[in-house]
């Protein structure tokens, strides 16, 4: 039996038909061997979308920002942090006058747990910021959100800020954080 043969005979032919990247079904990933890199990449994809965005509205505004920092860092400008996230990592920490702002990114295209788990995660989050006088944002896209409505309902009930990407370039970002920094919102 040849190489092509054993291929039909034996499915290979018909699975490379559902096969969307080769090279990473080859490496696992599409299989589920390495499902965190996979999340990972899409969270930095979101992160470098919105990073240029993110540095024009701070210019504009004349805010700092610090990129994929510990929230420790912010001491060295005088924030204050609650000590459970002061070892955790922050996509975006914009701030101005002593006003603090994590901005948190994510992009989930399937359903599963994390996409669940996250908006429970970002309501404790923004509740423990909120206590030491910061804002929280999280800008999150995917269609994901189109089958988990009460999550993402939940998410705009619970937390002050809930952005996609298309209400990011649309300006209402840049809103959030004139409202945040020129009245002290939190």
């Amino acid at each position: 039996m040849d190489l092509k043969e054993f291929a039909k005979k034996g499915g290979l032919l018909q699975l490379f038909n559902y096969i969307r990247n080769f090279y990473d079904y080859i490496i696992g990933v599409e299989v589920g061997l390495d499902t965190n890199a996979r999340k990972n990449r899409s969270g930095e994809a979101m992160e470098n979308l919105l990073a240029p965005l993110l540095k024009t509205i701070a210019a504009e505004i004349q805010s700092r920002i610090l990129f994929q920092k510990k929230f420790s860092s912010v001491r060295l400008f005088g924030g204050r942090i609650p000590k459970e996230l002061a070892n955790r990592k922050s996509d975006f920490i914009l701030f101005l006058d002593n006003h603090f702002v994590n901005i948190e990114t994510n992009y989930y295209s399937g359903a599963g747990s994390k996409p669940e788990e996250i908006v429970d995660s970002y309501i404790n989050r923004r509740n423990e910021l909120v206590k030491n006088n910061w804002s929280f944002i999280w800008i999150t896209d995917g269609d994901v959100w189109r089958i988990s409505e009460n999550q993402i309902f939940k998410a705009f009930t619970s937390l002050d800020y809930v952005f996609n990407i298309e209400f990011c370039r649309k300006g209402l970002l840049k809103e959030a954080l004139l409202q945040i920094f020129n009245q002290g919102v939190r």
